[in-house]
């Protein structure tokens, strides 16, 4: 999407319906995303008690509503307090968005088709800003690193989100979905059952075996960004020195 509501629209309106204004309809937009994994204006003015017309007084289309309720759930993420060490402030917060993303498991899917620029939004992304920016890193690097951490969040998150969703529209937990696949691989014999999650589910819930390989990974990340490279010298020294 190469537009954005916050560029056109985004600004409140004055109410012309009594109790109803565009925060009550995003925050019930949010519940029912969060119950349904989608949303429709018909749904929403049902749960609101109000006509559907009413509603385009304060949002233009369901576009502008998700894009509004993205921004809500971004000012759920919990910023962490300072810290003297970026590195841990900046797991911190990756920590705090993966959290906020899965439990909102419909927003991860939209989160790419917009700018993100709402001012909850833009809350997260400058004191991410903040804490790079007191690293080593140069200032290239330091985007980049804004950029490795939250890609990987994003891509994790995404994987996540579509477990849980499964779950919601089967009834079933991730943990039972599991067990039935572990079962049928188990009849395979050509299938290693010896690793990968069938292994694992053995000693681990699935929601312990994640957040074990989310701060494991994330751990890696965060450490390559400070080891020297030769890929960092190979512009100026073709010979890595």
């Amino acid at each position: 999407m190469v537009g954005s509501v916050w560029l056109t629209s985004g600004k409140g309106r004055k109410s012309r319906e009594s109790g109803l204004d565009r925060d009550t309809i995003v925050a019930a937009a949010v519940r029912l995303l969060d119950a349904q994994g989608d949303v429709s204006m018909r749904a929403l003015a049902g749960e609101l008690n109000v006509t559907p017309m009413s509603m385009y007084w304060y949002v233009a289309n369901k576009s502008d509503l998700l894009e509004f309720a993205l921004d809500a759930v971004a000012g759920e993420i919990e910023l962490p307090e300072a810290d003297d060490d970026w590195q841990v402030e900046l797991r911190a917060l990756a920590q705090a968005w993966r959290r906020t993303m899965v439990g909102h498991p419909w927003a991860i899917r939209h989160y790419g088709d917009y700018l993100n620029i709402g001012p909850k939004s833009m809350r997260f992304t400058r004191h991410a800003q903040a804490v790079v920016g007191r690293s080593p890193l140069s200032q290239a690097d330091q985007a980049a690193a804004l950029s490795a951490v939250f890609q990987y969040v994003y891509g994790f998150a995404m994987n996540e989100s579509r477990w849980l969703e499964y779950g919601r529209k089967t009834g079933r937990t991730v943990d039972e979905f599991v067990d039935d696949v572990a079962k049928s691989v188990a009849e395979v014999p050509w299938v290693s059952v010896k690793s990968g999650v069938v292994d694992q589910k053995n000693r681990q819930s699935i929601a312990e075996q994640r957040d074990r390989d989310f701060d494991r990974a994330l751990d890696w990340l965060l450490a390559g960004m400070v080891t020297p490279s030769r890929s960092r010298h190979s512009a100026s020294d073709p010979d890595g020195r």
